[in-house]
């Protein structure tokens, strides 16, 4: 159980919430160098969820045109941007509101708004349980119990208001930390605000995907990725903590750090070619308040420190061309290992370099933004340096990766020239660069370096502006301006809109998120490439309006349930739009999850919700958002004692097949939970009350045929196990999967006379699939024999929702059969056998 208190949670944040650096974790070390984290157990989530909820109430101030229902958002966007790293298996959520007293059983996390120590933008982490437990692999870990995250109090200052940027990937940021990640060097959403270069575009980097699949991943997650592994010396000695970073001349860098031995592997590689270079900890990565490095702890739970000297940061060098850094090509599921380090320590007087920051101005050099973004159509580019802290050191030269000169002190175009505690740096844009995150490297006359991750973005136009917003009567807002092009989104108080026209130049038309009578929210265009309406602003956002309109106000079907039950749950509501994908529905409480939410009309929804087991009864707050639309009833729903004989429905309800996501006509499905009947004979399953076959039951598990005419479409399932029924559950029920109807290549139909050959581009014939996929061929993949095969083309086929797909057989299989499936939007078709040699 768990009583949530601000106190509480502020002297948990103290203690726990510090975070470490470099694509790294909260760490033990029970025996020798095999670290053990503190993570959430996937097993005892529901669906594996983590879901966080928002204590009422919000700041207690807020900045200009802010409010409680842009906070929400900007915790709701971050949870999306968390859920999105595929090769993780936790999921994450954002639940809504909960009281400040609220009592559960379920791990979950708590978002809460605080007074901030000074400099401090957020505080985020997790209280793990005191002694460890195995995973399903045997692998001790920590489980997290609880984790918080603590926000600003007060909007008005950095880095609200809510609606602009910083405020978003602060919560990101922050999030990661509750998530069971800490600081990162490389540039990404993990790394400490001064250094940071993610974007409400580009909200996570390819460090804060590994970190998180390092904790999370799926099965087999690191088969389609590589890894480097090696040690890093000092004076034959391990070196403790040293941040080891894999970097391409272009693209996302990925870091570790070293055990106590000095021994690394940074996994989660995508296959590229990467440079390899060390690091030491900067001088503040340890701090006197514990809002630094949380440092790792031993099996007494000793604090372990890291190495207590500086060393001078070098790349990995070329053994036949030892001036020259090595280049590492890294394959999915290789490693590279034995990338060792011997490190030169530095001399107490020797001058160091860390947290540089890089600035950009506009054409009128009247204001600047960090970190810096520059426009290489002319050519030339200049980027302003400086350090966060003191004196800005003077290096010998400074160059960006991938393909820049190196600029040297100023005489000709490339050089650097220092003013104003300050690097200006002008260098000449090579022949075919493309737009994204570069990184600088700064060479100091004591022959350290410093390595800036994504210190610069390099862009092929200037950012965008708004000059006006005007209202159209169908409730469109169109948005003009300059530098818009057909990548442009627009957002309102953080919330993006959907584009209904864009001309791709300088006006796009859009439909405002559903907005609360009289909000007023501030609009800002983001481009692709990182920049937004906001660059180089002065005045605050433009704005649009909202309607006046009477508070929302919601109505609960369902008033309670008993702990290890699910049920439907129906919402009604006035003064409120409901639309799909904009709807947040919650419980209050980690104890009670929504798995899904049906958008019946505007004003009517229906979700499927879950109680756990162990569930704490008692009341708890039901909360819905639409938009920036808030309703919220406190104490209206109880959770009561399970039921010792009804039948519980266990949620989700899938198909018997694992490999096939969705439930249709024809298919098998199972169901698991309790008291669910002792044989087919005796269970009845009902799908809107049309009785359907049992063909599998048992007290936890029962499996059931959809008929083959039923319609697709939502269905309320009911079971009764021969002296009870359960409650009722939504069962979404799609159209049929896709089917190969036939392959063919460049001599016809495939068949025994014949087959296919390595090399040859075939084409499958498959029907029951939407026509418009001609047109996004991203949402068709192909396999043989499970081995992903390009795509090539999709076309319009011979029927209605049939489509001829044209892909390559790139490897040879032995003369064997290969079983082709075509998986259209994740769904995926029956088998269809071809011999190929």
């Amino acid at each position: 159980m768990r009583n949530l208190r601000l106190q509480a949670a502020l002297g948990m944040a103290a203690i726990l919430a510090a975070p470490a650096e470099a694509y790294y974790h909260y760490t033990h070390y029970l025996n020798g160098n095999t670290p053990i984290y503190e993570k959430f157990d996937l097993n005892a989530l529901p669906a594996k969820t983590l879901t966080f909820f928002v204590v009422d109430g919000g700041p207690a101030t807020y900045g200009p045109n802010d409010d409680f229902a842009s906070v929400l958002s900007q915790v709701k966007q971050a949870a999306i941007a968390w859920n999105s790293v595929d090769s993780s298996d936790l999921r994450v959520a954002f639940g809504g509101l909960e009281s400040q007293a609220q009592s559960g059983a379920t791990a979950g996390g708590d978002v809460i708004f605080a007074d901030l120590p000074p400099g401090v933008l957020g505080i985020g982490g997790v209280t793990p349980a005191s002694t460890p437990i195995n995973d399903s692999n045997g692998r001790p870990f920590f489980p997290v119990v609880r984790s918080t995250i603590l926000l600003t109090n007060n909007t008005s200052q950095a880095p609200g208001p809510s609606y602009l940027e910083g405020f978003f990937t602060t919560a990101v940021h922050e999030m990661g930390h509750a998530l069971g990640l800490q600081h990162t060097w490389t540039s990404a959403a993990m790394s400490q605000d001064v250094i940071r270069n993610t974007s409400r575009v580009r909200p996570l980097d390819a460090d804060d995907r590994a970190g998180l699949s390092v904790l999370y991943g799926k099965a087999n997650w690191t088969a389609a990725y590589g890894s480097i592994s090696g040690r890093v010396t000092a004076n034959g000695q391990g070196v403790a903590l040293a941040s080891v970073v894999a970097i391409p001349p272009i693209g996302p860098a990925i870091s570790a750090l070293t055990n106590p031995d000095g021994t690394y592997t940074i996994n989660g590689l995508p296959a590229s070619s990467y440079l390899l270079y060390v690091h030491p900890l900067p001088p503040d990565a340890v701090v006197a308040n514990n809002l630094g490095l949380r440092l790792p702890v031993d099996q007494n739970n000793q604090t372990l420190q890291p190495f207590g000297s500086a060393f001078r940061t070098f790349f990995q060098p070329d053994r036949i061309n030892p001036q020259q850094p090595a280049s590492f090509t890294v394959s999915p599921g290789t490693n590279i290992a034995g990338q060792n380090f011997a490190v030169t320590l530095l001399q107490r007087d020797d001058v160091r370099m860390y947290d540089m920051v890089t600035y950009s101005y506009n054409q009128a050099r009247t204001a600047s933004t960090t970190p810096a973004y520059v426009n290489v159509s002319s050519g030339q580019i200049t980027v302003v340096a400086q350090a966060n802290y003191g004196t800005t050191p003077i290096p010998q030269s400074v160059t960006i990766l991938g393909g820049f000169s190196t600029a040297t002190p100023c005489g000709a175009v490339p050089c650097f020239s220092p003013y104003s505690n300050a690097l200006a740096v002008y260098l000449n844009v090579p022949l075919g660069v493309t737009n994204g995150p570069r990184h600088m490297v700064f060479t100091l006359p004591n022959g350290d370096i410093y390595v800036l991750p994504d210190a610069v973005n390099l862009v092929q136009r200037n950012a965008p502006a708004i000059s006006s917003i005007s209202s159209n009567a169908d409730g469109t807002v169109t948005v003009s301006g300059s530098g818009f092009g057909n990548d442009s989104t627009v957002y309102f108080d953080g919330q993006p809109a959907t584009i209904q026209n864009n001309d791709g130049r300088a006006s796009i038309t859009v439909m405002p998120p559903p907005g609360y009578g009289g909000q007023t929210a501030s609009v800002i265009v983001f481009n692709s490439d990182g920049q937004n309406s906001t660059f180089y602003q002065s005045q605050n956002p433009p704005t649009y309006a909202y309607a006046s309109s009477a508070a929302p106000q919601i109505t609960v079907s369902t008033p309670s349930l008993p702990a290890n039950a699910s049920s439907l749950i129906e919402i009604n509501a006035a003064n409120m739009q409901f639309s799909e994908g904009l709807v947040t529905v919650g419980f209050g409480t980690s104890d009670i999850s929504v798995r899904r939410v049906w958008v019946l009309n505007p004003t009517r929804l229906v979700a499927n919700v879950a109680v756990a087991p162990n569930a704490a009864i008692g009341l708890s707050e039901v909360s819905v958002l639409a938009g920036f639309q808030i309703a919220s009833q406190s104490n209206a729903f109880q959770t009561q004692t399970a039921s010792p004989s009804q039948p519980a429905i266990a949620l989700p309800i899938t198909n018997a097949d694992p490999n096939q996501p969705i439930i249709y006509p024809g298919a098998v499905v199972t169901v698991s939970g309790t008291n669910l009947g002792n044989s087919a004979g005796s269970v009845q399953v009902t799908l809107n009350e049309q009785s359907v076959p049992v063909v599998l039951a048992s007290p936890t598990q029962i499996s059931f045929t959809i008929p083959s005419g039923f319609p697709a479409g939502m269905a309320v399932l009911k079971l009764n196990n021969g002296s009870s029924t359960s409650l009722p559950v939504q069962l979404q029920i799609e159209g049929a999967p896709p089917v190969i109807q036939q392959v063919t290549n460049a001599a016809g139909p495939l068949d025994t006379r014949n087959t296919a050959v390595t090399g040859d581009v075939l084409v499958a014939v498959v029907t029951g699939v939407d026509p418009s996929v001609v047109t996004n061929q991203s949402r068709v993949q192909v396999t043989a024999s499970g081995v992903p095969m390009p795509v090539l083309r999709i076309a319009a086929g011979p029927q209605r929702e049939a489509v001829l797909v044209s892909f390559l057989i790139n490897q040879s299989f032995g003369g064997s059969t290969a079983s082709i499936i075509v998986s259209v939007d994740n769904v995926r078709s029956s088998p269809y056998s071809v011999l190929v040699r």
